[in-house]
């Protein structure tokens, strides 16, 4: 767990975008993000687990790392809204590139700057849990398509289009999948906790 103390104080937190306000200032993309919401369906059952962590750590606050221009973004950020709705968690939003200290505490592999980011801590910002970029099931299938597509003479347009192609019918699993492993990291740190 990284030390954020030094970093993610209450007044940095604070001056992150709320869900909303991100939104509203978005120059790119806002459909995308409210698209993935709109379809998304957060389970009652799942809603009250996390309801349950929140109320056990006795409050929950999250930190998203994002920017507007990336799909895992689009579709991380729309699931952890609708949790935060659901579960009273206190979210905030930041951009990675103009927050170059944030990010750099969450590299993925321990050097790339991978986004979404959720950052989870408890109501005094002492860190709880992390998840990065896209549950695993979409980091293998995305691997696995790479692979393939890297054997094709595609120019790097041709390759995104293609990899959107493949991922689009995709979406609404990996959304429950990453329900599925926040459910579990949270779990395991309120059992911590």
């Amino acid at each position: 767990m990284p030390d954020t103390s030094k970093v993610i104080t209450s007044q940095r937190f604070s001056q992150g975008f709320t869900y909303e306000s991100y939104l509203a200032q978005m120059s790119s993309n806002r459909e995308l993000v409210q698209q993935h919401e709109a379809v998304f369906k957060l389970s009652d059952a799942d809603g009250g687990s996390f309801k349950d962590v929140v109320k056990k750590l006795g409050g929950v606050k999250v930190l998203a790392i994002v920017e507007d221009w990336c799909p895992d973004a689009h579709r991380g950020l729309a699931v952890i809204a609708k949790i935060a709705r659901a579960s009273g968690m206190e979210l905030r939003v930041f951009y990675r590139d103009k927050n170059p200290d944030i990010i750099n505490l969450y590299l993925n592999q321990g050097k790339f700057q991978s986004i979404p980011v959720l950052a989870f801590f408890d109501k005094d910002l002492k860190p709880l849990c992390h998840w990065i970029e896209r549950p695993a099931v979409a980091a293998k299938f995305m691997e696995e398509i790479a692979a393939e597509l890297s054997k094709k003479k595609l120019s790097d347009d041709e390759m995104r289009q293609e990899r959107r192609k493949r991922n689009a019918p995709m979406a609404d699993a990996w959304r429950q999948e990453t329900v599925k492993e926040l459910k579990d990291l949270l779990s395991r740190a309120a059992s911590r906790g």
